[in-house]
């Protein structure tokens, strides 16, 4: 029993750092857009930066796992800390467009190994019946920390001390990793993965991450930049984006059931449409001058309904399309760099619309895309019940190490095979041919067996 409440409290540890990286992350993020507007810095320079801390990202992901298994995590995760200040601070020393691209793609890169480091913890250290409650909490503390670093955006403060806010934020997230006693886990070693052969498995889900990365990711990098063109103050823009996140957070449980019961195919679509027609609204009040604080709060609010879910929604659909008893954690981490893809290409697009068409690009581009993801949503084959697993929400920001906390993973045992995955579509894919056409689907059959992963569901 003691052992279990110490492993408890540590967690709580692990938490509050999760917590203060979260916060940190949500305050620079969208404070640096700011910064650079005001700078008088134009939209397309903006973009490039903004992408550059997502290159980091990537970096991250290839690179990050080599030091850690190096020195270990405790010494890497101060360092990768340490330099996140020094990098964070040093904004504040030049206004060199391209020094600002060198540090925010050191700021990437240090921010997710941090939060892979963490996230490892996690792994290792909750049991497998309790992995579930843990995935969950994780993206509890995501909502309301990265909502706080929002909110704290409408504090009168001039953009260099929210820089230095946020930077205290993130030094004090080492705080609780720096004093823990739990034991270091092990680094997985990694398999590489074909991309265009994966895809050739789950379409949708690769275009579903990638269109969630470029719509989230590019809301939370230019939205405020959109917002200081509309003469938004940066309480006004605190508020824009608070309503995107409590949006977001409020339709995880519904969205999760419709997905289970539905599929995901159909729920993708509702997303993808509810963008769409959200996007359209914005649009249409900025043509015919209604477009008051209000408004963009309410579009907001639509927007974060229709796009939050879509990054958990594509790895539910890609564990629908493989075979019940095989691991996806490869699979999970090929769908988290289409997602990055997208969130690095999204900043650059962004600044390219934003900069030629200030007061309609914005609303346009993610009106085009949602349209564009629900179409080809719409020619992809649906997934009858039995096939399915069970959706898991998963948070919007996480790092190379979430997939080895989906609960989904902890019954099948076999590795995945991309050869034996293609065999498995290929199969379906003609018994879809005969039945599709004359079996509607059935959320009621098949109960019994979906029984053991309901087991699994968060």
């Amino acid at each position: 029993m003691n052992d279990t409440n110490n492993l408890s409290n540590r967690f709580y540890a692990l938490f509050g750092s999760v917590f203060l990286l979260f916060a940190g992350f949500g305050l620079f993020l969208n404070s640096a857009g700011v910064k650079l507007a005001q700078m008088g810095v134009n939209n397309i320079a903006i973009g490039a930066l903004n992408a550059a801390f997502f290159c980091g990202a990537s970096l991250s992901a290839v690179a990050a796992h080599r030091i850690v298994s190096n020195v270990g995590h405790i010494r890497s995760f101060s360092v990768f800390g340490a330099v996140f200040a020094m990098c964070s601070l040093a904004h504040l020393m030049t206004d060199n467009l391209y020094a600002w691209g060198v540090l925010r793609t050191v700021l990437g890169f240090c921010y997710f190994s941090m939060l892979m480091v963490v996230e490892s913890w996690f792994a290792e250290q909750s049991t497998p019946e309790k992995r579930a409650k843990v995935l969950a909490i994780y993206n509890l503390v995501y909502y309301f920390a990265f909502t706080v670093g929002i909110v704290l955006l409408s504090l009168n403060l001039s953009s260099d001390n929210i820089f230095v806010l946020g930077t205290l934020l993130v030094m004090a997230a080492m705080l609780p990793v720096s004093l823990t006693k739990m034991r270091a886990p092990a680094i997985p070693e990694r398999q590489s993965i074909n991309v265009p052969r994966v895809f050739s498995i789950a379409p949708l889900a690769f275009v579903t991450a990638f269109t969630g990365g470029l719509l989230v990711n590019g809301l939370f990098t230019m939205a405020s930049v959109f917002l200081l063109q509309q003469q938004f103050n940066l309480q006004q823009i605190s508020a824009f984006l608070t309503s995107a996140m409590v949006g977001g957070f409020l339709v995880q449980l519904p969205l999760a059931k419709l997905s289970d019961k539905f599929g995901r195919r159909n729920t993708i679509l509702v997303c993808a449409t509810v963008s769409a027609l959200t996007a359209g609204a914005g649009l249409a009040a900025m043509l015919f001058g209604y477009a008051t604080p209000m408004v963009h709060n309410g579009i907001a609010f639509g927007l974060g309904c229709g796009l939050f879910t879509l990054y958990a929604l594509s790895i539910a659909r890609a564990n629908d399309r493989l075979p019940n008893n095989m691991n996806t954690v490869e699979v999970s981490r090929s769908l988290l760099f289409c997602y990055g893809l997208g969130s690095l290409v999204a900043p650059v697009v962004l600044g390219v619309v934003t900069n030629f068409a200030p007061q309609y690009g914005f609303y346009a581009f993610y009106a085009l895309i949602a349209v564009a993801l629900a179409v080809f949503t719409l020619k992809q084959a649906r997934v009858p019940v039995e096939e399915r697993s069970v959706f898991v929400n998963m948070p919007t920001v996480s790092g190379s190490m979430a997939a080895e906390l989906d609960p989904r993973n902890e019954e099948m045992h076999e590795q995945f095979d991309v050869d034996v995955a293609e065999k498995h579509v290929a199969q379906f894919a003609e018994q879809s041919d005969k039945t599709n056409d004359t079996q509607p689907e059935n959320p009621e059959t098949h109960a019994t067996e979906n029984m053991k992963k309901d087991d699994t569901a968060v």
